[in-house]
């Protein structure tokens, strides 16, 4: 599971240079797609959607398998935690309830059993 805003500074979505200017990163597509890879999906065999509508907090999901790999790109954010409501990161830059980090995170991890 993979959460970024498309406007992040700090770990830019189309990779580079980070903002402290001491490391480099791979774009989020590329990691992502990576990552499918490894569990043995095809890339392209992604399911995507949207959440929150469109507009300034569109946030497109893809997804792989039974959501063994999902990623979410968040139109409006930074490096901030996904969020509907203000909080300690996030004060204006908010997201839809259904796209909340906290809450699809527990959903992701009550589908596992261990």
């Amino acid at each position: 599971m993979e959460f970024h805003g498309l406007v992040d500074k700090t770990i830019n979505y189309t990779g580079g240079l980070n903002t402290r200017k001491n490391a480099k990163s791979t774009d989020i597509i590329t990691y992502v797609d990576d990552w499918a890879k490894r569990d043995g999906y095809r890339v392209n065999d992604n399911a995507t959607c949207t959440l929150c509508g469109t507009g300034s907090r569109e946030v497109t999901k893809y997804s792989w398998g039974d959501e063994t790999v999902v990623h979410y790109a968040y139109k409006n954010l930074d490096h901030d935690w996904p969020s509907s409501f203000a909080n300690g990161d996030t004060k204006t830059l908010l997201t839809c309830k259904k796209a909340e980090a906290t809450g699809l995170i527990l959903e992701w991890f009550d589908k596992w059993k261990l």
